[in-house]
């Protein structure tokens, strides 16, 4: 008897019918290839669901590294853009490197209109320079708050927990964590106060979705930052305000290098050498805010992660997210017996370096 659309599709074989087993199976086979199909074709009807031309896009962290790259990617995708970070000399130089990528646009990705970019000198982390900051960039476009918020500073000093000193564990929330609040609440205030329907993407990391040894100074201040961004996703629901969160894996930048400097050797062992450039990085970010995405991820291992520990947060793909999300539990737990016995034989070795 054909009673589903596997079974109406197996009868045309002309072999024996399914049993109730193989056409539940089946069937749960239909609906993922479907759920495959019908993602990409609503993000075609849709379009483009992170419009930046013409708009005004407020970087922090614009000097170097993942901020760099967004910046530079931005200016040939015709958008106005103001950078902040402490340094003048880098900001200086991304402007130069914006203004060459511009030069290098075919005449038909071209903006008609003049793109202005800008440079601010500031310290986010100190609450009444990012005021400072925000007033000097929107007195740029007649006092408007920028359209689209980028927070993409940031810093890591990978330790086990007994070799880091109080003080790098308050450097790094200072910086990940609050350097990101501290704009994007005085950004969202004034979004709201003046209608704007603007959007935030606040940059966290893997390491905001999982946690190991030598990151127990940095993982919490992006596992903070999660924690923000799906409270705001929610409550934001009221302004008409958009915001997503990217979590990038290792990129190779110089805050990679400096990285390098402190890091444990079993943190190495435990995460491996693969990564992206912060270029790799910054166009893969923007290919999932185009599609819509509340969490992007740019590997597969992030991605994987973030299925896993999905919670109440909108899905990027149907039919990827439940597929994956089957599987998640067991290879979240083969992950975790191979950290915990690559950690434990770390410790062993330490122990016998010290006899």
């Amino acid at each position: 008897m054909v009673w589903s659309a596997a079974d109406l599709l197996w009868s045309l074989t002309k072999y024996r019918p399914l049993t109730v087993f193989e056409s539940i199976c089946a069937n749960l086979l239909l609906v993922l290839i479907a759920s495959q199909a019908i993602t990409p074709i609503h993000n075609l009807i849709k379009g483009n669901q992170f419009p930046t031309k013409g708009k005004h896009v407020y970087v922090t962290g614009g000097s170097v590294g993942l901020g760099r790259a967004v910046a530079i990617e931005l200016a040939k995708q015709g958008a106005h853009v103001t950078i902040v970070a402490r340094k003048e000399g880098p900001l200086k130089e991304t402007i130069e490197l914006m203004k060459q990528a511009l030069a290098g646009q075919k005449g038909k990705d071209r903006d008609t209109t003049r793109q202005q970019f800008h440079w601010i000198s500031a310290d986010v982390t100190d609450r009444e320079q990012s005021i400072r900051a925000l007033d000097e960039a929107s007195a740029n476009f007649g006092g408007k708050v920028p359209d689209i918020i980028m927070t993409c500073a940031g810093t890591s000093i990978p330790k086990l927990f007994l070799e880091a000193n109080i003080e790098e564990f308050e450097s790094q929330m200072k910086l990940n964590y609050f350097g990101g609040l501290y704009t994007v609440h005085e950004a969202t205030k004034r979004m709201v106060e003046t209608g704007v329907k603007g959007k935030i993407v606040m940059t966290a990391s893997t390491m905001g979705l999982i946690g190991f040894a030598g990151y127990s100074s940095y993982s919490p201040t992006k596992f903070a930052i999660r924690g923000l961004v799906e409270c705001l996703r929610n409550e934001f629901q009221m302004y008409g305000i958009g915001i997503h969160i990217y979590y990038p894996g290792t990129m190779f930048s110089p805050g990679y290098e400096n990285e390098n400097l402190t890091k444990p050797l079993i943190t190495r062992e435990i995460e491996g050498s693969s990564g992206l450039t912060s270029e790799q990085a910054a166009k893969g970010m923007f290919a999932g805010l185009r599609k819509g995405n509340f969490g992007v991820t740019t590997d597969f291992d992030t991605n994987f992660l973030r299925i896993a520990g999905r919670g109440v947060t909108p899905m990027s793909n149907i039919g990827w997210d439940y597929l994956l999300g089957l599987i998640a539990p067991f290879g979240a737990t083969s992950f975790l017996w191979e950290i915990n016995a690559k950690v434990k034989n770390y410790g062993k070795k330490m122990v016998k370096k010290d006899l």
